[in-house]
C-alpha cells in the first residue's frame, strides 16, 4: 500500500521489482486488497499486461491512518533519543556495533 501511495501510477510489475518480490506475489496481494475493498485494479487498454491500482475511499482512510501512526512512532522514538545523555548514546552505539559485527559473522 505504501508503494501505491508513493507512486500512484506504478504498475504491478514495477511494484514487484521495487519490492524485490515476484510478480505473482504482487498479483496475489493486489487481488486480496481488491477483495477487501481497499484498492481497485485497472488495466491499461493500450498495454494489456499493465495493471495499476488506486485506493478506494476505504483504502485512503487506511493508508492515512497508517501514515499518521508511523509519524507518531517516529516522533516518539526521536523524542526518546534526544532525551538520552551522551554517555547513554555511546553505550547504545557500542551495543549496536557489537550486534552488527555478530550478524556479519553469521553470513
Amino acid at each position: 500500500m505504501q508503494v501505491i501511495a508513493q507512486e500512484p501510477d506504478i504498475s504491478a510489475g514495477e511494484m514487484a521489482q521495487k519490492l524485490g518480490v515476484s510478480n505473482g506475489a504482487v498479483s496475489q496481494t493486489l487481488a486480496r486488497l481488491e477483495r477487501k475493498g481497499v484498492i481497485k485494479k485497472y488495466k491499461d487498454p493500450s498495454l494489456k499486461n499493465r495493471v495499476t491500482a488506486a485506493f478506494t475511499a476505504s483504502g485512503n482512510e487506511a493508508i492515512e491512518l497508517f501514515e499518521a501512526q508511523q509519524a507518531s512512532s517516529v516522533e516518539s522514538f526521536s523524542n526518546y533519543l534526544s532525551g538520552l545523555s551522551g554517555k547513554d548514546r555511546e553505550v547504545i552505539k557500542g551495543f549496536l556495533s557489537h550486534v552488527e559485527a555478530f550478524l556479519k559473522g553469521l553470513e
